[in-house]
């Protein structure tokens, strides 16, 4: 249920002709969440697919249709979006002059709009500007800004606002509001009840419900206010979704939350670590993904590596549900240049354009993609 926060809205091919550099280029950008997906080409358009499941899983079209739709097909009026991100009932997109879109349900004020009406085409977010970074869970929305502040907007569950209350009591915020005392933020990660932030200094703060440790603080106490990650220094990339997950400059990866279905790859079963431990056999991690129990890592050399429930294939390792807690990698896949996950569903794109997909839902008699196929292309 959770999004896979949407992300490398500045990510980076390097290309080089003779021994002169070319400017580097933007990748496309994969965001899903409960059966709606979307794609930002390089030149700023948006395409969605999938099979809706959530209430308010639209397309962004105008359209109310919820039925399958397997093919990508364009958003008409959308143009210049350098990110994207989807929640279990909104989506939103970044625009390149820093302002947001969004549509879907505003339920628990996640499009920061005055009614909880159905938006079925991107819409305004009002009171965001300057913005780098979205990110979206379930009823909450947040989006880093160019000066490294973090506004956040929605549910208050688990202490997501950050100002020192928590609970569906306490009210949601129906307008972007200030994360206070955090600066210098150049990337977040969310789940549906923790939010992590990535510092220039690469230093990792979090706050949230925190219930397994996911904070990685040394505690399972709710944080209605940032804390500082014990022992993490030099991060350079991050994720959560019930377990969290941190890449270093050193190509290592550090991991911290409940064990359950191989999440924490070789840790005991069914155990909390509420501070980070190292995940043993990587050494060359530029960037991790987790999503639904599965965890998915890029390394130096555009391989992947993967590890946990692997439900619906989304280890990609031609089994179904099999855990897995060694890391291993994809079948077949071959190096990529970036990937992502959307719910179960994961995504690598091939330096020729090739999208490659598995843990997709295709029909017929297998059902479900339990190794990487060819998907759909797009440009580079």
């Amino acid at each position: 249920m959770r999004a896979t926060a949407a992300w490398i809205a500045s990510a980076t091919l390097a290309c080089a002709t003779s021994l002169v550099a070319q400017a580097p280029k933007r990748l496309p950008i994969i965001a899903g969440a409960m059966g709606i997906n979307v794609l930002v080409e390089v030149d700023g358009t948006v395409k969605s697919w999938g099979a809706p499941s959530g209430d308010g899983g639209f397309y962004g079209d105008g359209s109310e249709n919820g039925e399958t739709r397997k093919v990508p097909t364009q958003i008409p009026g959308v143009h210049d979006i350098v990110d994207a991100a989807v929640g279990y009932d909104h989506a939103l997109l970044l625009s390149a002059d820093g302002t947001v879109l969004g549509w879907g349900r505003n339920n628990g004020c996640a499009l920061a709009l005055p009614d909880d009406r159905r938006r079925y085409s991107p819409v305004p977010i009002p009171g965001v500007r300057g913005a780098k970074q979205v990110a979206a869970s379930l009823h909450f929305s947040a989006a880093v800004l160019a000066d490294g502040t973090v506004r956040v907007w929605g549910t208050n569950e688990g202490g997501l606002l950050a100002n020192g209350k928590a609970g569906y009591d306490a009210d949601c915020a129906s307008a972007p509001v200030a994360v206070e005392g955090l600066a210098s933020v150049k990337r977040i990660a969310v789940s549906d009840g923790n939010v992590l932030a990535l510092k220039d200094d690469g230093t990792v703060w979090g706050w949230g419900s925190n219930t397994n440790g996911e904070l990685c603080d040394g505690t399972t106490e709710k944080r209605n206010r940032p804390v500082q990650m014990k022992g993490i220094a030099n991060a350079v990339d991050i994720d959560i979704a019930g377990v969290s997950i941190i890449v270093l400059a050193d190509g290592t990866v550090w991991m911290c939350g409940l064990n359950r279905d191989g999440a924490l790859a070789d840790a005991p079963k069914d155990v909390k670590r509420a501070t980070p431990f190292k995940v043993g056999g990587i050494t060359s991690a530029v960037a991790a993904r987790t999503s639904g129990g599965s965890t998915m890592v890029r390394l130096k050399d555009g391989t992947l590596v993967g590890w946990g429930s692997g439900m619906f294939g989304s280890l990609g390792d031609g089994f179904i549900d099999k855990i897995t807690p060694k890391p291993h990698p994809p079948v077949g896949l071959g190096p990529v240049l970036v990937h992502f996950y959307a719910s179960n569903s994961a995504y690598g794109i091939r330096a020729d354009g090739t999208v490659m997909a598995w843990g997709i839902y295709v029909g017929g008699p297998k059902e479900w993609a339990l190794t990487p196929i060819p998907f759909f292309k797009v440009k580079l």
